[in-house]
């Protein structure tokens, strides 16, 4: 008679064991790498979206005192309008809160504010809270789920550092969350020329 070859009972569950034991540490190491791998994506979309928020604000007026017609003065020059005080900075008085739109703006600073992609209770306790927009105002928020833009502007001293006076020089920092991938800082300076 001949003898049958095989595993037992006993050799099948030792290599499913083991087998299992290889499946846990395999996917412990893999998965933290493909949770990272999301980050140069969002770090991308980060750099498109602040780039474009910031060249919408640079595009508009040092200050809503400004001559937009292309006037000899500037506003804070002699003979002219005093530029917007410091502690008065942020959306021109003509319009309340949640209602403006970037194609109702005309100065830097009116870019003030938390802007969101998803729900208006991400910017916390910011007063001027706006949903995310392009320069007609239309909303964008679609193509950037979960992620918050801040935007702040203060007058800059020569040294380019925020000063609470009026000065030529408005400093525009902006922040983009994107949620669980990082904050990306973006600052440009806006002159009065």
């Amino acid at each position: 008679m001949m003898r049958q070859r095989g595993f037992t009972l006993i050799e099948s569950i030792v290599v499913m064991v083991i087998i299992g034991l290889a499946m846990v540490t395999l996917v412990s190491f893999l998965y933290p790498q493909v949770e990272r791998s999301a980050t140069p994506h969002y770090q991308t979309r980060a750099a498109n979206l602040g780039q474009s928020m910031m060249s919408q604000i640079l595009a508009l007026g040092f200050d809503e005192n400004s001559d937009f017609d292309g006037g000899f003065l500037r506003c804070g020059e002699a003979g002219a309008e005093a530029c917007t005080p410091p502690e008065s900075l942020g959306r021109d008085g003509n319009s309340t809160p949640g209602e403006s739109s970037p194609d109702q703006f005309n100065d830097v600073d009116d870019y003030i504010g938390c802007w969101y992609s998803d729900r208006a209770s991400d910017c916390g306790s910011n007063p001027d809270v706006y949903p995310l927009a392009n320069v007609l105002g239309q909303d964008v928020s679609a193509n950037y789920r979960h992620f918050t833009v801040t935007v702040a502007v203060s007058y800059a001293g020569s040294n380019y550092q925020p000063l609470a006076a009026v000065t030529a020089l408005k400093q525009i920092r902006l922040t983009v969350d994107t949620g669980g991938y990082g904050q990306y800082q973006f600052v440009a300076y806006r002159g009065n020329y």
